[in-house]
C-alpha cells in the first residue's frame, strides 16, 4: 500500500522573516530624522552623546541580523543541494525530548531512532524580543511512539543533519 506523509520539516523551505531586515533597513532613517528634530527644535534630548550611543547599538544590531541571515540562507542552501542523503523510513523507537531555560533562550532536544538509526534535533528560541533576530519557524517534531515517519537527512560521520521529516498521515497502515 502507498502510504502519504504529512511533512512537519524541511530544512530546504525555510521562509526568511522581514520584520529583523525592515528594523535594519528603517532605523539609520528613524536615527537621522531623530538628529534633524532635535537640531531644528534645539531639543535637550538629542545631546550629542545621546545620538553617538543610538547610532552604536544600531551598528552593533546590524550585523549580527545581517549575519544571522546570511546562516539563515547558507543552510537552506546546503539543506537543497544536499548530495549525501539518505532516507530511514519506519516506526520512531526511544523518543525523548528534553526542554530546559538558559537565562532567555530555551533550548530544545529531541532524541529518536528510527529503523536503529539515531538522531537528534536541538534548536534554541528566544522567549523574549524574538522578533529583533531573524529565525527559522522551529518546530517541535511530533514523536508519537511507534509513529510512522520517513526522515531524510546528510551524514558526515557521526553528524547527522535533518533534512527533512515527514509523518504518515494514515497512521498504521504506512508501511515504506
Amino acid at each position: 500500500m502507498n502510504s502519504e506523509y504529512t511533512t512537519v520539516l524541511d530544512a530546504g523551505a525555510i521562509q526568511l522573516p522581514a520584520g529583523p531586515l525592515a528594523i535594519v533597513l528603517s532605523l539609520p532613517v528613524l536615527l537621522l530624522a531623530f538628529a534633524y528634530a532635535a537640531k531644528a527644535g534645539r531639543w535637550r534630548l538629542g545631546t550629542r552623546p545621546l545620538q553617538l550611543v543610538l547610532w552604536a547599538a544600531y551598528l552593533s544590531y546590524a550585523p549580527m541580523t545581517l549575519f544571522q541571515y546570511w546562516n539563515l540562507w547558507a543552510s537552506r542552501a546546503e539543506a537543497r543541494e544536499a548530495v549525501q542523503m539518505s532516507v530511514e523510513a519506519g516506526p520512531i523507537a526511544a523518543a525523548v525530548t528534553d526542554e530546559h531555560r538558559d537565562g532567555l533562550f530555551l533550548e530544545t532536544k529531541q532524541r529518536f531512532a528510527v529503523n536503529g538509526v539515531d538522531f537528534e534535533y536541538r534548536h534554541l528560541s528566544l522567549g523574549f524580543l524574538d522578533f529583533l533576530m531573524p529565525q527559522s519557524d522551529l518546530v517541535a517534531l511530533p514523536l508519537d511512539r511507534d509513529a510512522q515517519v520517513r526522515v531524510t537527512y546528510r551524514h558526515d560521520g557521526e553528524q547527522k543533519q535533518l533534512l527533512r521529516f515527514e509523518i504518515a498521515t494514515n497512521g498504521a497502515s504506512a508501511q515504506n
